[in-house]
């Protein structure tokens, strides 16, 4: 990322943050964080739990990110940067609140007590969190404008991508969060394709955002 990727990444986290559009998901994540604590899950459970919740939170922050923007300034910046430029600036800074969440998560699983498989289910569970976020922002850029223009259609669109991803028996997302829970105190096997296979459904779904904001240009 250049100089002038990162500030455009900039402006748009300010510009969410200023917008407040952040804080419904962010006290959702918060809420759901805070019951689960309570129930007093293994570690294993609390990170496949913080994952879970996620994918939508994440889908919820970069549809939100990609629609803060009013339509006169989102052009202005396209023209200025570029519309690749401007898009991949937004997902990234969507992206970014995605991962701030899934630190807390970590910390809150972390602070469970113990840590049943040691290392091994500590990196599966940072591990199935990253890859949530990742969905999570798949999810949202699908669901946005100029894809979807409509805030409810975009809304239960973001919501039924965000629900099929997290139980299709091969999503990335279900991967991980199954080798949590069936993890029964022993050290999980995290399956080595999550990732990379998130990566693919990312850069497939960022890629088809970023070719609909270029042809709105």
């Amino acid at each position: 990322m250049t100089t002038r990727d990162a500030a455009v990444a900039r402006y748009y986290v300010v510009l969410l943050a200023r917008s407040q559009r952040w804080l419904p998901p962010v006290l959702f994540y918060a809420i759901a964080l805070a019951i689960d604590s309570a129930a007093g899950d293994s570690a294993a459970d609390a990170f496949a739990y913080s994952a879970a919740f996620l994918l939508p939170v994440s889908a919820w922050l970069t549809r939100a990110m990609l629609t803060t923007e009013p339509a006169e300034a989102a052009a202005i910046t396209a023209t200025v940067t570029g519309p690749v430029r401007a898009r991949l600036a937004a997902l990234s800074a969507a992206t970014g609140y995605g991962l701030l969440c899934a630190l807390v998560g970590a910390i809150v699983a972390g602070a469970t007590g113990a840590l049943p498989g040691g290392s091994a289910t500590l990196l599966t569970g940072l591990s199935t969190e990253l890859v949530c976020v990742l969905l999570g922002t798949a999810a949202g850029a699908l669901s946005a404008p100029p894809l979807v223009p409509a805030a409810g259609w975009g809304v239960l669109l973001a919501g039924l991508l965000a629900l099929g991803l997290l139980v299709a028996r091969f999503s990335p997302a279900a991967m991980g969060i199954r080798a949590l829970t069936t993890a029964n105190g022993a050290a999980p096997h995290y399956p080595l394709a999550a990732l990379p296979s998130a990566l693919v459904v990312v850069a497939v779904a960022w890629s088809i955002s970023t070719a609909a904001a270029i042809r709105r240009q």
